[in-house]
């Protein structure tokens, strides 16, 4: 049974293990999540897990860390490493096992309540995307999304968002299990979070990167409805292009983004009067996308219609493997339309 539950664990944590492979029956290997593995050759996994009696165990021939799987889940991933001491418990594992049976009284008062920290902590607690070895899946995501590196150092990673979500927002149904996600902060013009979005890493190559959009979002307070992504470095007197999502806003400059479309409804006081153009998705055939355009018509916003030159790309994330980003500020400009005329291209933008 005891071995079961160790496998079991091994493949709900195998996600976050770069290069994570079975090898044999009893024998898995990865990259060392603990020492980062080789500097120089990315391929090399010294990381080994293997069976001992009734027990899993990991040892890296690298740093030279030895953990039974228990310790190992502790610094690696203690969100799970709590399910894992749970599951042996109930399965009442003991004896030679790396597993230590405790009374059940014990069990329980060694989980204190938890403290959840500010917002402004937690960040403290992520390694920022700059700081990610080359290798790192991070970090290569972040590549293939051809975000600007300037952007790196406010962009992080966690390998347990389950855990983020939790101490960022107690209320939150956070995933289980250690899942890894790309953690974008969201600040308020004040510089104080008021939320994170987390982006899913499932991907397998480029072009994964670019069209799995899996995001869940968190707020610090439940009052603010809707949430602004790069409200600190926006500059009301000037052009403010507004997009659908965080990762888009980084490409053009004095670009925000709304983190959720319903945030057009509550549009700051600080852009009311700015000139503002609202630069959705490219999916002409999304009803949802042409609602949202009709509504930004009536409000009287201008909008931009993509022409049908860019029906192959999404958004502007698209766009930007294959051109530049004063290219696509451009292509904006001379296809924003307001009042009347934005009437008339939406008609021929939904024919598109």
């Amino acid at each position: 049974m005891s071995v079961y539950i160790d496998k079991k664990f091994l493949n709900q944590i195998s996600p976050v293990l770069e290069k994570f492979k079975w090898k044999k029956d009893n024998l898995a290997n990865c990259r060392c999540p603990i020492c980062g593995d080789s500097k120089k050759n990315p391929n090399k996994c010294r990381g080994f897990f293997f069976q001992k009696g009734s027990d899993y165990f990991y040892k890296c021939h690298n740093c030279g860390a030895s953990h039974s799987l228990y310790k190992f889940l502790e610094i690696v991933a203690p969100a799970v490493c709590k399910e894992y001491q749970m599951e042996r418990y109930r399965s009442g594992q003991n004896g030679h096992s790396n597993y230590k049976k405790v009374d059940e009284k014990e069990l329980f008062t060694r989980f204190k309540k938890p403290e959840f920290k500010k917002p402004e902590q937690l960040i403290g607690d992520l390694v920022a995307v700059k700081d990610l070895p080359d290798n790192h899946f991070c970090r290569q995501f972040v590549e293939f999304r051809h975000i600007p590196k300037k952007f790196w150092s406010i962009l992080y990673f966690t390998a347990d968002f389950g855990k983020f979500c939790r101490e960022f927002d107690p209320t939150v149904t956070a995933p289980t299990g250690a899942e890894p996600r790309l953690i974008i902060p969201i600040f308020n013009k004040k510089g104080d979070m008021v939320g994170a979005q987390g982006r899913s890493l499932n991907f397998k190559d480029e072009y994964n990167a670019r069209t799995t959009a899996k995001y869940i979002t968190v707020k610090a307070d439940k009052s603010i409805e809707k949430l602004w992504y790069g409200m600190w470095r926006a500059d009301p007197k000037k052009r403010v292009y507004v997009v659908e999502g965080p990762i888009d806003s980084l490409f053009i400059p004095n670009t925000i983004a709304m983190v959720g479309a319903g945030a057009m409804d509550n549009i700051h006081e600080r852009f009311k009067d700015s000139d503002m153009v609202f630069a959705l998705d490219n999916e002409p055939r999304n009803p949802q996308i042409i609602r949202y355009m009709e509504k930004l018509i009536e409000m009287g916003r201008t909008v931009c219609f993509w022409p049908d030159s860019m029906k192959q790309y999404k958004d502007i994330n698209d766009m930007v493997a294959d051109m530049s980003p004063s290219k696509i500020k451009k292509i904006i400009d001379k296809n924003s339309y307001s009042g009347l005329e934005a009437q008339l291209a939406l008609k021929s933008f939904r024919r598109i």
